[in-house]
């Protein structure tokens, strides 16, 4: 028997009347499922109807990618949703272990997919700005092949659903792969979520790696030439249950306002953590381009992926359907969330430096 932690989310009952909508969460020692947890209760306080029954599963309790134990988990479970946090993130180790990157990321999803389909539940699965490569086709196309005038050109404006996925590396592609089987399978059943340099409290990420590094060397060197929309996990969380309670289907963005280099990121870590007293004294953080940083890492005998040049995701979409009056059917609440009084709610539309102080301030 797999042993389940069951928490409680405020919520109507299912559409046939069973009682609470059980939501199994895959990858529960990830940040954003501690997230999910965590900030339930915040959304539970704006409705007094029945409860959600949360079943957070760690990797050792339910790998995604065996399909017995997935086949096991879905029997006993009966889950009416599934919010999929497992994934292989190791974006330079997939260059080595691709078979293992598309078990984790491509084949997971699709048998949590197929079992869905048995069950009649949905599945919200978490991808990344990662799919896409942060450049775009400039110029002619002639049938299936493109003129000699088409060039290549650096994107400038953040990535909408729309775009045409270009992964560089294995592990974009995984999740890009995942990506296709859940809508394939369930159609409008399905939302996937992509979002981007997510860090939390919890788990690992560039937050808490540099908050350690200025406490411990002497000077940094970070890459300033890759540009991205930094995201806290627990803003991502509000809006995975926002989506959930008005019933969203299809590709969403989530990523914090605005964009920024993994320099710029840094500097502003910093910055903040110093006026927090989290650090004691400031550190030099020298700009270096992704070729340098690669450069170096091979000397020291690590082979980096490729990573998208620019990978800032537009969110106006999610935005807007959030914002929209909740659905009138199947006993869905028609309280509007962004109405609630949590503060924290606030800064999930707030720009990334005011996600990156409620973080710190959260700590």
């Amino acid at each position: 028997m797999m042993t389940m932690i069951s928490k409680h989310l405020a919520y109507p009952e299912d559409a046939k009347g069973n009682g609470p909508q059980a939501v199994l969460i895959t990858g529960a020692d990830s940040q954003l499922a501690k997230a999910l947890q965590r900030r339930a209760s915040a959304i539970a306080q704006a409705f007094s109807t029945q409860a959600f029954r949360l079943i957070p599963l760690t990797r050792e309790q339910l790998d995604i990618s065996d399909a017995l134990a997935v086949a096991k988990a879905f029997s006993e479970y009966r889950p009416d949703w599934v919010i999929n946090c497992a994934a292989y993130n190791g974006v330079d180790y997939a260059e080595r272990e691709p078979d293992l990157a598309y078990r984790v990321n491509s084949l997971g999803p699709e048998l949590l997919a197929k079992q869905c389909i048995n069950l009649d539940a949905r599945l919200v699965h978490i991808s990344s700005d990662y799919v896409f490569s942060g450049v775009v086709f400039s110029g002619a196309f002639d049938g299936n092949a493109v003129n000699s005038d088409a060039s290549l050109l650096q994107k400038t404006s953040p990535y909408l659903e729309t775009d045409p996925p270009s992964p560089l590396s294995v592990y974009g592609k995984s999740k890009l792969a995942g990506e296709d089987a859940v809508l394939r399978l369930l159609g409008e059943r399905a939302i996937v979520i992509r979002t981007a340099w997510l860090y939390g409290q919890d788990g690992h990420n560039f937050v808490k790696t540099m908050l350690k590094l200025m406490q411990t060397q002497a000077s940094l060197n970070v890459i300033d030439d890759q540009i991205g929309s930094p995201t806290w996990s627990d803003a991502l969380a509000y809006t995975v249950w926002q989506l959930i309670l008005k019933q969203g289907q299809g590709v969403f963005h989530y990523a914090g306002l605005g964009e920024c280099s993994w320099y710029q990121f840094a500097c502003e870590i910093q910055r903040q953590a110093l006026q927090f007293k989290l650090l004691t004294k400031q550190i030099p953080i020298v700009p270096i381009d992704s070729a340098g940083y690669a450069a170096k890492a091979l000397m020291q005998g690590k082979s980096l992926a490729l990573r998208p040049s620019y990978s800032a995701l537009c969110s106006e979409k999610l935005q807007h359907f959030i914002a929209m009056p909740a659905l009138q059917t199947q006993n869905l609440p028609t309280h509007n969330l962004q109405d609630h009084q949590d503060p924290l709610m606030s800064i999930v539309w707030q720009d990334w430096r005011q996600q990156l102080k409620a973080m710190l301030q959260s700590i």
